[in-house]
């Protein structure tokens, strides 16, 4: 293979990047210019689209009374539509009134103002009020005086000329038309919808095949299995989200009602309605009646119960009735629901607005039904982007040690230290070790890693400490029996050696923290002892076992020569090597490791500690048989 072609294959990926990246952009643009000028037929389409979610469990169930499918559908979108006319009737009626009545409730307003700004008397208020006063009259204030000429801009009344102004006195029916053209608009879309609801309704199951057959024949079974689990996820969310809004201004039209608060059933439809707005809805709905009882009422009582009955409901709401009916979350990330929210009313207006957080919930789960709009969940979903290592990892690397700091003590008040170090802590060193020897990182990177890492560890292990002395100052129960204070007493000892580097030597400090102290003597072994010195140190004074950590990518070689030295020197030596991070273990690199002298060989940090308590029991029970008499221990041998 020549040096051209080689250039053209590494070349032609990068092209085609950048050019399913244009094409994205330019699908992007066109869907967005598409979704704006197609207004008038797309948000029709979207609200049909939103009632056929909701109907859909109500025409299966009529019929199952053995209503034909016509007559279901019939009667489902006629009492959508008998409902939808009446209560906009009378919203429509309460909100002229409301109009009509604003003018007389002034001087209830006034008051309340009045109150306020006796309230909020006193010389530090009324200094800065003066303050505000003197700067804003020097932004009115002219920045200098206008430049003499002629001024050709505005023409200058001819001398014995006197301008005369006309205005037309105005009447109640000037703005008629502008009013009756945007009601007539919001008709005929409702009456849009209607109709192609009634079509959805009739040709769901058709539409869906040809969904299905536009995917492709041979993924017959895995796109119908996706629509139809798209169908159940979108479809219970949009219903219990419209039962719980419209519970809610229920609730509020009753608390209202109760509280003679005038215009019950507009506030009730209007709290119930901008729900559907995330995050801000509910709290401008619940903004409405508190008016109204400002504006009606003398005195505060009344709008302080308002006040305190909309509080009660929406706490009531989001803290116990929406995390039983709907989860802990809808799947979407708050991030996204404002963007969403932003998007469609930039696009559509209030319906935009209104439609916004179900089209998120679409969106995502389309994305986790289809492999190619994975990017949608992504993008649009609440799941951590990136798992909890990798986000570890990411923190040390970019110099954030606190918020690593957090992340690992936050993870070790919900699992064990083993645990953390299988799944959180030996990942994090692996992509460092595959990192460097990618030639990815620096020197300088990787003792930032690994010194943050290291802090990281270090708070863990004060804060264990504490609660360890914490536990130990805690009265003990006299009825509870003492271990034998040989027992009690004995603690084993053991030698941890890097193969490699510090990273290995951090891997190392990971397991001297999952393991008791109590129970077990750690000593650390420096990356700059040479094996002779260690194989020279196994002679005359060997530790009860020796860990090597090796963690892999790498490490092979230098730990097979480490164990050949130390088997030579120590022929009865427990080694254990930890090749911590390998998804499974290679029976070829298994095998060159026994025959250099290893003993044990883990690749998870609880497969360490299991061979870890194995031979301490084993030790201890050595330990045992020769602190006995020497008739005890030849009865010993013998049994």
């Amino acid at each position: 293979m020549n040096s051209a072609s080689l250039a053209r294959e590494h070349s032609d990926p990068t092209w085609q990047r950048a050019i399913i990246l244009l094409s994205g952009t330019v699908t992007a643009f066109v869907v967005v210019v598409a979704l704006w000028w197609g207004r008038p037929v797309l948000v029709p389409i979207a609200l049909a689209g939103l009632l056929t979610f909701l109907l859909n469990p109500v025409v299966r169930i009529v019929r199952r009374w053995g209503v034909p499918h016509v007559w279901s559908v019939l009667l489902a979108v006629s009492i959508t539509g008998g409902i939808l006319a009446v209560t906009g009737a009378m919203v429509m009626r309460q909100i002229v009134s409301v109009l009509a009545e604003i003018p007389q409730n002034t001087a209830n307003i006034r008051s309340k103002v009045k109150s306020l700004r006796e309230l909020s008397s006193g010389p530090l208020v009324e200094s800065f009020v003066h303050l505000v006063d003197e700067v804003s009259q020097e932004f009115a204030r002219p920045v200098g005086p206008k430049a003499p000429g002629p001024d050709t801009t505005t023409a200058t009344p001819q001398a014995g000329l006197e301008m005369v102004r006309l205005q037309l006195p105005s009447t109640r029916w000037d703005g008629v038309p502008g009013y009756l053209g945007s009601f007539l608009d919001v008709l005929a879309t409702l009456a849009f919808s209607l109709v192609l609801l009634v079509f959805f309704l009739l040709g769901r199951d058709d539409l869906r095949d040809r969904i299905v057959m536009l995917a492709g024949g041979s993924r017959l079974t895995l796109t119908s299995k996706a629509l139809e689990d798209i169908a159940h996820r979108v479809g219970r969310y949009i219903a219990v989200v419209a039962l719980l809004n419209g519970g809610f201004g229920i609730l509020m039209m009753a608390g209202l009602l109760a509280l003679q608060i005038p215009y019950a059933l507009l506030w009730g439809f209007l709290s119930g309605t901008l729900r559907f707005i995330p995050y801000v809805g509910p709290w401008v709905g619940a903004l409405f009646p508190i008016l109204m009882s400002l504006s009606t009422f003398d005195g505060w009582w009344i709008p302080t119960l308002v006040l305190g009955y909309v509080l009660i409901l929406e706490l009531i709401s989001n803290n116990i009735v929406e995390p039983l009916v709907l989860g802990q979350s809808t799947g979407v990330s708050p991030t996204a629901l404002i963007v969403s929210a932003a998007f469609w009313l930039f696009l559509w207006g209030p319906v935009g607005l209104v439609l916004s957080a179900p089209f998120a919930v679409c969106l995502v789960v389309i994305g986790r039904n289809i492999p190619q709009l994975r990017f949608l969940q992504l993008l649009l979903g609440d799941a951590p982007a990136l798992r909890a290592h990798v986000g570890l990892y990411q923190r040390l690397m970019l110099g954030d040690a606190a918020e690593a700091a957090a992340i690992l003590l936050d993870r070790t008040k919900s699992s064990s230290m083993t645990e953390v170090c299988d799944e959180l802590l030996i990942p994090a060193l692996n992509c460092l070790r595959r990192d460097v020897r990618r030639g990815q990182l620096t020197a300088l990177d990787q003792e930032t890693v690994l010194d943050g890492l290291e802090g990281a560890l270090l708070k863990n292990d004060v804060r264990r400490q504490a609660s360890a002395a914490s536990l130990e100052n805690l009265p003990s129960n006299p009825l509870e029996p003492s271990p034998p204070p040989s027992f009690q007493a004995l603690r084993i000892r053991i030698l941890g050696y890097p193969a490699l580097d510090d990273i290995d030597r951090v891997g190392l400090e990971t397991l001297r923290q999952a393991l008791d102290p109590e129970l077990w003597e750690w000593e650390s072994g420096s990356v700059d002892t040479l094996a002779s010195e260690l194989a020279a140190r196994m002679a005359t004074d060997p530790p009860d076992i020796v860990c090597i950590g090796a963690l892999p990518p790498g490490g092979l070689s230098r730990a097979r020569y480490l164990c050949k030295r130390l088997r030579d020197a120590a022929p009865n030596l427990t080694i254990i090597v930890g090749r911590w991070g390998l998804s499974r273990e290679i029976p070829m690199e298994t095998e060159r490791l026994e025959q250099a002298g290893a003993g044990f060989i883990a690749t998870t940090m609880t497969d360490t500690i299991r061979v870890l308590e194995s031979r301490r029991l084993l030790l201890i029970h050595r330990e045992a048989k020769a602190a006995l008499p020497a008739p005890l221990r030849v009865a010993a041998a013998v049994q």
